[in-house]
């Protein structure tokens, strides 16, 4: 676990830094769920990021909780990303048919 120390201003917030904005997917608008367990504070993404998310300048495949993917499932993962962009890809090379 990273630790670090940010300043609260005077209106009581915080800053995120970069780098853990980007580790974390998290952007403006999204939302954070506060815990407090004693004198600690825990803020954590209110969101189960799924599919590929970047963390940092990598790019992960994520699915909600702790279950792992079989090498199966990554396969066909990338195998249905590819299909999809290969698709989106003709679309944009098909040339409409004339009338007759």
């Amino acid at each position: 676990m990273k630790e670090m120390t940010v300043p609260i201003d005077q209106a009581g917030r915080i800053v995120l830094p970069k780098d853990v904005r980007q580790e974390l997917a998290i952007k403006p608008g999204d939302t954070l769920k506060l815990s407090i367990h004693g004198s600690s504070v825990t803020l954590t993404p209110n969101k189960e990021a799924t599919g590929f998310v970047r963390k940092g300048h990598a790019l992960v495949f994520s699915t909600a909780g702790d279950e792992t993917l079989t090498q199966e499932e990554v396969n066909g993962i990338l195998e249905e990303g590819r299909d999809e962009r290969l698709e989106q890809s003709l679309q944009g090379l098909r040339v409409p048919k004339r009338k007759a």
